[in-house]
């Protein structure tokens, strides 16, 4: 039977809009159904889609939500689930360094030393707590965990290490597990599950396409707001665009190594300039970027190659 993986990136406040215009736009031009993948691999705000999936919420009532428009009855009965308001309670400041364990770990071995977890090692404690996230989600999912696979990542904040909820060894609520891989260093607290602290899954990526990589999926879809299509200029001016975005090319070529067909759908440079998460007004700017990236690959000489394989798996 054929399978697809769909990868969901982290975004912050643009990422849950660009998947929505990717997953909407995808369905509209292929049949193809997001809620059907065979797992869903979700980082930061890539989560919050994943589980909006898993409830069954559909692409296009995601879609439509960010536009502010009336959702399908399915939907709305859905999202009804959710009654807790969404607040961010603020806590004092404590400027003592984050975890100056993970910053001694990324400097070893040294041929191999990871710049990002040794500045955020560190940087002091975020002070705003997401704790709402989890209780909105695990609203959405009364029943626990959904049935149907989806990884959550998270980055353990002790040591660095990347951590794979739904998949790993690791308790915690679905709620949890999202409210963990969205624990931004410096802006929010890390987030305690038994005796360990886990910040965001974009620390080590924001994709971890990697994790689909030995899964034998025949076609993998990756919805990536935070990279850019091939630009050697964002290394000048957007540094953190191409440094994920590196990392996306990594671990794609380590999906197609392997046999899996990969897609990603990606900002341009000129929408990735348009695109902030300070920004409110990205949110809507976001969402239509993500339709005309599908728009693009689809319409380029890839196209019909990976309508082909889509509708293999219909």
């Amino acid at each position: 039977m054929f399978s697809i993986g769909l990868v969901l990136s982290a975004g912050g406040p643009i990422g849950d809009p660009w998947h929505s215009g990717v997953l909407s736009r995808l369905e509209e031009l292929t049949d193809w159904d997001a809620r059907t993948s065979d797992l869903i691999v979700g980082t930061s705000a890539g989560s919050f889609t994943g589980t909006s999936l898993r409830a069954g919420l559909s692409s296009a009532d995601s879609a439509t939500r960010h536009e502010g428009g009336p959702l399908s009855v399915e939907g709305q009965a859905l999202l009804d689930r959710i009654t807790t308001p969404y607040a961010e309670a603020k806590q004092a400041r404590d400027w003592r360094p984050w975890s100056p364990r993970m910053s001694a770990r990324a400097m070893w071995p040294p041929w191999n030393a990871d710049p990002v977890r040794l500045a955020l090692g560190g940087l002091p404690r975020g002070n705003l707590s997401g704790a709402a996230i989890a209780t909105r989600i695990d609203e959405l999912h009364p029943d626990g965990w959904p049935d149907a696979p989806i990884w959550i990542v998270a980055v353990r904040n002790d040591d660095g290490r990347r951590v794979v909820f739904g998949r790993d060894d690791v308790r915690g609520s679905v709620g949890q597990a999202s409210q963990a891989s969205s624990a931004i260093p410096v802006v929010y607290t890390p987030v305690q599950i038994g005796k360990r602290e886990y910040i965001d899954g974009a620390v080590h990526s924001s994709t971890n396409a990697d994790l689909v990589a030995a899964l034998g999926f025949d076609l993998v879809i990756v919805s990536s707001v935070m990279t850019v299509e091939s630009d050697a200029s964002s290394w000048i001016t957007d540094p953190k665009r191409a440094w994920f975005a590196k990392k996306l090319a990594d671990e794609v070529e380590q999906v197609r190594s392997r046999g899996a067909a990969v897609v990603v759908f990606e900002p341009d440079s000129d929408t990735a300039g348009g695109l902030s998460i300070s920004d409110p007004d990205s949110r809507l700017r976001a969402l239509h970027g993500g339709r005309a990236a599908v728009d693009r690959v689809l319409d380029g000489y890839r196209g019909d190659g990976i309508r082909s394989l889509i509708d293999r798996a219909r």
